[in-house]
């Protein structure tokens, strides 16, 4: 089992543990590294716990006259509260940022705020899963990497029965094909997989029945919910021999 698919299987039985049915889920594609600076600058608003009156952050959000940071400070007290307006404000926002550097700060207050109403509203603890690629709908989105076993060029056969297999494969599981890439040596996949299922196993099921005609994948593969990887990302992994 690989770390990724190890973190997953441990979190899949936290949630169940602790009986947690309703999760959150970013649904785009934040840099950790942003994500978690929200969080710092969350958690510093909410110790310093200032009174704020909302309909002034709202003006002062949609103001062209107030500085990106004044408008950072604005999403996250927005964020902060149970209130539907807020929630509208931030989201008729983040639908068209006047300020495109804060496309990531407003996708994180969306979502923050979110968490907010629906604990206010339900009652219930809401848990919120971090990851680079976001998710869609209760899925996670996943960067697959698998390259040929001697870092060979795939021949016409091969890419078509790569991509045979890999597609029955993941319908099988459920899992969302958001994008389907073959190249020379290489081929990529983006996939969305349902929490719940073992996706890890499904993937190793689809490079054992490719390996049938002629055992020309390698086994290990890169599977991972940070980032997607470059053209040339890829390359220089090849060339240290990483993978």
């Amino acid at each position: 089992m690989s770390g990724q698919e190890d973190l997953l299987a441990k979190l899949r039985q936290t949630l169940r543990e602790q009986g947690i049915d309703s999760f959150h889920i970013l649904e785009e594609l934040v840099p950790i590294e942003e994500q978690m600076a929200w969080f710092r600058y969350f958690d510093k608003l909410r110790k310093e716990n200032n009174p704020f009156v909302r309909d002034e952050e709202v003006a002062a959000l949609f103001s062209p006259d107030e500085s990106v940071e004044r408008k950072k400070r604005s999403l996250t007290l927005l964020a902060s509260i149970p209130d539907v307006g807020a929630y509208r404000s931030i989201e008729t926002y983040h639908s068209s940022p006047a300020e495109p550097e804060l496309l990531h700060w407003s996708a994180m207050a969306l979502v923050s705020s979110r968490i907010v109403l629906s604990s206010d509203l339900s009652g219930q603890q809401q848990v919120y899963i971090s990851s680079g690629l976001g998710g869609l709908d209760k899925k996670l989105r996943f960067f697959t990497l698998f390259l040929t076993s001697n870092r060979q060029d795939l021949s016409t056969l091969q890419k078509e029965i790569v991509e045979r297999e890999f597609t029955f494969q993941l319908h099988m599981a459920g899992v969302v094909t958001e994008k389907f890439e073959i190249k020379h040596n290489y081929f990529t996949l983006l996939i969305l997989l349902p929490f719940d299922k073992d996706v890890h196993a499904c993937l190793h099921a689809a490079v054992n029945e490719c390996n049938q005609y002629g055992n020309f994948l390698d086994p290990k593969f890169l599977f991972t919910n940070v980032k997607v990887l470059s053209e040339k990302e890829i390359e220089n992994l090849m060339k240290k021999k990483q993978l």
